[in-house]
């Protein structure tokens, strides 16, 4: 097992910090603000320092209820780890993951958290939460999505599959892949998944998602992106709770089926474009794709952008209307 929760003192020392830094905020203002800046007393002020006291230890409170019942999950994650046989660690934000989160999004921007490790396990994934930030400022958004990684037999062609149904983590991300990567499929697949590939790839991305395939991603995972980065597959799952048996069971039953269709798509994948070496020599992994085949073009969504540039820009004006109808 690996590097679990942190212990018990350190949880309590940051509730004691915040009770902490609360109090010294609670005095300025309770002793000195609202006496001397605001010019309180007798009765307002008693009811101002009185709401000060009860609505800072309100949030305090709440605050303290989070972290406790966060520390509470995450026991119960790694005792589900532990009795599932898989690896567990608390923070990997060290890490390179992989994927478009990791292409598109800073590091700094960026956590991974609750690593569960079932690599070794009869269907190999390992499962991480992520977090990461889109934009800067005040028009930034923060999202947060369980990342799964299913080892693949063999190397693969970039393929993107974003759903169409809203909010994943392909959805938000900066970037998208440029009109000339999608890929029309006929039936209903291309009205639920937006499919990219790179440019000369269509018909080798036809090979892996067989109609097959593309009923089985209809019925199992319709909310789901997902994307072939070289032998892996990326899943990401809205964040959700898998101390929960109903929760993990559907999480545990997706990946063994995407596990299992990818696998055979992608078995005897061999890409014709890719360099050639003699025949004595072995091929290692990164050998059998053409760079061409590794990534898909993309374009920058620009809405982000503007609304990240506007949003500061947003009480100025409010204020300009309102002394604009005062006056």
């Amino acid at each position: 097992m690996g590097a679990g929760a942190s212990g018990g003192a350190p949880v309590l020392a940051l509730l004691a910090g915040l009770s902490a830094a609360y109090l010294g905020v609670a005095a300025v203002l309770a002793l000195y603000v609202l006496p001397v800046g605001f010019g309180l007393t007798a009765l307002p002020l008693v009811l101002a320092q009185a709401g000060v006291i009860l609505g800072g230890g309100a949030l305090v409170a709440v605050a303290a209820v989070r972290i406790l019942a966060h520390r509470r999950r995450r026991e119960r994650l790694i005792a589900t780890a532990r009795a599932l046989g898989w690896d567990y660690r608390a923070d990997v934000g060290d890490r390179l993951w992989g994927g478009s989160v990791d292409e598109q999004i800073e590091r700094g921007n960026r956590t991974a958290t609750d690593l569960i490790d079932a690599r070794e396990s009869a269907v190999p994934f390992d499962s991480v939460e992520r977090t990461f930030v889109v934009g800067d400022g005040e028009g930034s958004t923060l999202h947060t999505v369980r990342a799964v990684r299913i080892p693949l037999p063999s190397e693969a062609p970039r393929l993107t599959l974003r759903s169409r149904r809203g909010g994943g983590a392909l959805s938000v991300l900066p970037q998208r892949a440029r009109r000339g990567s999608v890929l029309t499929l006929e039936g209903d697949f291309s009205d639920v998944f937006e499919v990219s590939v790179p440019a000369g790839y269509e018909t080798d991305a036809l090979y892996v998602l067989t109609p097959d395939l593309m009923a089985v991603l209809l019925d199992e995972s319709p909310h789901l992106d997902l994307e072939i980065v070289d032998s892996t597959l990326h899943v990401y799952f809205p964040a959700r709770d898998l101390t929960q048996p109903a929760e993990l069971s559907r999480f545990l039953t997706t990946i063994a089926v995407l596990h299992d269709r990818f696998g055979r798509r992608t078995f005897l994948y061999r890409d014709d474009a890719a360099p050639a070496i003699d025949a004595a020599t072995y091929r290692r992994a990164g050998d059998r794709l053409s760079a061409a085949a590794r990534g898909v073009e993309t374009r920058t969504r620009w809405w982000p952008v503007v609304a990240a540039v506007l949003t500061p820009l947003v009480p100025l004006l409010i204020a300009a209307l309102w002394t604009s109808l005062a006056g």
